[in-house]
């Protein structure tokens, strides 16, 4: 396995915080790295409980208890207010953090924590635990085929075809080291979807929701933020799928640096 740093630093100005989704590590980020940081100081952090993250105990895991961990890295790499932007899990968390005022804005790509029905998380559950199943040595050399990786991964990228062999083997080994899934879903099942967030009126957010995300489709999982977040700037992203970072990296680095700008704006206004 290749060394993980705990974070990924690079660029100057203001900062902007990236956050991945659950079962992998900063190094999602990669495309966008060189997009972003003309613009901004780029810190990628791995969540506690993957690979290169804090070691988190077994049991129970809420969105709480990751944001606690986020904040103290966050206050250990003297940042006290950002742009954060997460997917995924990632994305919920940054939000959750904007919620304690540490965010400049927040651009959400596709967040969990919102879902209509008990059968909604249940999917995601399977779906999960199926990634999780995947991680095996066959599979491994069968994704060295663009053709087999873009099928493979459909369900959470449109375009795994795209994915570098090298970084796909980062995701197997990011994947393998993530240790929360279990406890996460366990915490999920008894607090149940997200019913109330309030983010302070200095803090806009961007909802970005791809149209081709068949892991946690918008009509039963991105509606439901809608309600919760009335004000907020809803994008769909074309041409992407849940995870849309290695699908197209100019769209992604383009909707976030837009709503950065257009925050900065604002706040100077």
């Amino acid at each position: 396995m290749s060394e993980l740093t705990e974070l990924h630093r690079e660029g100057s100005g203001t900062p902007i915080v990236l956050l991945h989704g659950l079962n992998g590590s900063w190094r999602i980020w990669r495309p966008v790295f060189p997009l972003l940081s003309k613009n901004h100081e780029v810190i990628a952090l791995t969540m506690a409980g993957h690979r290169g993250g804090t070691a988190i105990p077994a049991g129970p895991v809420s969105i709480g208890a990751l944001a606690d961990d986020m904040e103290a890295r966050l206050d250990a790499a003297g940042i006290k207010r950002a742009h954060l932007v997460g997917n995924s899990l990632g994305g919920w968390l940054s939000l959750e953090l904007a919620q304690r005022g540490r965010g400049l804005s927040v651009v959400a790509f596709a967040p969990a924590g919102c879902w209509t029905k008990p059968r909604d998380l249940a999917r995601v559950g399977r779906l999960l635990r199926l990634a999780r199943s995947s991680n095996r040595p066959f599979v491994h050399r069968l994704t060295k085929r663009p053709g087999v990786r873009k099928a493979m991964f459909r369900q959470a990228m449109d375009r795994a075809d795209l994915i570098p062999m090298e970084d796909m083997t980062a995701m197997f080994e990011d994947l393998a080291e993530c240790t929360i899934l279990d406890g996460l879903l366990q915490n999920l099942a008894t607090t149940g979807s997200l019913a109330s967030m309030t983010i302070p009126d200095d803090c806009p957010v961007r909802l970005v929701w791809p149209m081709k995300d068949r892991t946690i489709p918008w009509e039963r999982y991105g509606v439901p933020y809608t309600k919760l977040l009335p004000k907020v700037d809803l994008v769909r992203l074309t041409g992407a799928g849940h995870v849309p970072i290695y699908d197209n990296p100019e769209l992604v680095a383009r909707t976030v640096l837009e709503f950065t700008d257009k925050a900065e704006a604002g706040a100077a206004a």
